[in-house]
């Protein structure tokens, strides 16, 4: 009998000690670690559109143009846009080059639009050119060069991004 009162007492203490399961279904929260980084196996390509090409100021040798850049983000994360370096072409020939450092952050599978002024001289222009751009007429432009951007997530460090994009735009006053 006293075997029994054991073996009842010990079967009564460890379905005390059990634990009851959730209640209402909910599960226990991920750790922030994994709900602060989304899974992601690589960085897809940025894609660059050029929105507008626009004279700020027309003179007979200088002429002042801003470009709009629209820039496309289909990662689930956010990335930063720390410098851009370009190379433009207006119809097939060489226009101007040069380096803007932007602090531009692009949300995830969203899109930025970024604009630059630059100042272009028509003296070695062909007048083709210049009859086009006074006229606000489509130019075909060419824009190659690369961004450096940074992802903020320790395993992508930061990177280069390359582009050649092309097309034709309308010239805007």
């Amino acid at each position: 009998m006293r075997k029994y009162l054991v073996l009842l007492a010990v079967f009564l203490l460890l379905a005390a000690c059990k634990s009851s399961p959730p209640q209402g279904g909910e599960e226990s929260p991920p750790p922030e670690s994994a709900a602060a980084e989304p899974e992601i196996k690589q960085i897809e390509e940025l894609q660059f559109t050029i929105t507008s090409i626009t004279i700020l100021q027309a003179d007979l040798i200088n002429t002042r143009l801003k470009l709009t850049l629209k820039i496309d983000n289909p990662n689930a994360i956010p990335l930063t846009l720390t410098s851009f370096h370009y190379e433009l072409y207006g119809n097939e020939r060489f226009w101007t080059s040069g380096t803007e450092k932007y602090l531009v952050v692009i949300p995830a599978r969203d899109s930025s639009e970024v604009s630059f002024e630059f100042e272009m001289n028509f003296i070695n222009m062909r007048r083709r050119l210049l009859d086009d751009v006074i006229a606000l007429r489509e130019v075909r432009y060419r824009v190659v060069g690369y961004v450096d951007v940074q992802t903020d997530i320790p395993r992508f460090p930061d990177f280069r991004a390359n582009f050649d994009h092309s097309g034709t735009s309308a010239v805007i006053k």
